[in-house]
Formats: structure tokens, C-alpha cells, sequence
């Protein structure tokens, strides 16, 4: 579930309540898990603690107050991003960072919203990677982007797949 329209997503959440009241029994010990859902997770989780583990706070007092502090700014989604996760208790990676020594041009395209992936950190991939163009949208929201007929950042993405060629500087849309 994304939350890219507030709206939308009060919908969700009161269907998911809904859902949670009239949900079946749990499943018997010996039902089989769906290897596909499992892993998926595992992998998320793999990839959002160890990627950053050193900034993942390790004192479950910290999340406490998080919560309590933007469950106060923000009344509609309260703490929701907030709670603990299993990246407080996340093994420190002993890998370092990847570096990036790319020689294709790549174009990165980032909303200013991203939940996913905030603008800070796509404005960080650019930099990280030589000569890529930066296609950054203003007021942008969600994670996708591409295609939103008669966009700027349509355009630009599709001139990119179909020539093959960055635009000559970064690119500024607005949404």
C-alpha cells in the first residue's frame, strides 16, 4: 500500500481494519508459506537495514519518542514511520559502501516526494554517478514517475530510451 493520496489512503486503512475485524482463523503450522511473499520481505529488509545500519537508532526509547513527536506534527499519519523495525536490531554491515565507477550515462529521476526514495538520496546517486543527468520533480509525489503522458518527465525519459542520449544538463519539472 503506497500513501500518495491522503485520501486514498484513509480508504485503505479503514478496509484494512475492516479486514482485520473479520479476518479468518490463522493459518495451521503446517499450511505452506508462499516462498515468493516471504522471500520478498526478507529481502526488503535485508536491503533498507543493511544499506544504512550504522544510522538505524539501536534504542527502542528513541523510536518511543520519534513516535510520540511526529505522531504530534503530522495528525493524519501520526508515527506511522516512526515505529521500530527489525533494522534496530540489524547486524552493523562489515561490507563498505559499493563504489560506482559507471561509463554509461545514466539519467536518474526523482520525485521531490518519494517516500521510497527521499530527494536527498536521489540527488546523492547523481552525484555518485559520473555524467548522469538529474531529472527532478518539483512537487512531484510517490515513487513513479515514468509515464505520465505529457509530463516533462515524460518527455525527457523518452527521448533518453529512444536516442540513447542525456539531456545536456539536469532537468527541472515541475509536477
Amino acid at each position: 500500500m503506497f500513501f500518495n493520496d491522503p485520501y486514498q489512503a484513509a480508504r485503505d486503512l479503514v478496509s484494512l481494519r475492516r479486514a482485520h475485524a473479520t479476518r479468518p482463523e490463522p493459518r495451521p503450522a503446517d499450511t505452506p508459506v508462499d516462498a515468493y511473499d516471504a522471500n520478498s520481505e526478507a529481502l526488503h529488509w535485508a536491503i533498507t537495514c543493511a544499506d544504512n545500519s550504522a544510522s538505524w537508532p539501536r534504542d527502542p526509547e528513541q523510536y518511543r519518542r520519534d513516535a510520540l513527536r511526529e505522531g504530534a506534527r503530522h495528525p493524519l499519519y501520526g508515527d506511522f514511520a516512526s515505529g521500530i523495525t527489525p533494522c534496530a536490531f540489524w547486524p552493523r554491515g562489515a561490507e563498505p559502501a559499493t563504489r560506482v565507477d559507471n561509463t554509461v550515462g545514466v539519467l536518474v529521476v526523482q520525485n521531490q516526494w518519494d517516500s521510497q526514495t527521499p530527494l536527498p538520496e536521489g540527488r546523492a546517486m547523481h552525484r555518485a554517478l559520473r555524467g548522469s543527468r538529474l531529472v527532478e520533480v518539483r512537487g512531484g509525489r510517490g515513487h513513479g514517475i515514468y509515464p505520465d503522458p505529457g509530463s516533462c518527465a515524460t518527455r525527457t525519459v523518452t527521448a533518453y530510451l529512444t536516442s540513447g542520449r542525456l539531456p545536456a544538463d539536469d532537468v527541472k519539472c515541475r509536477s
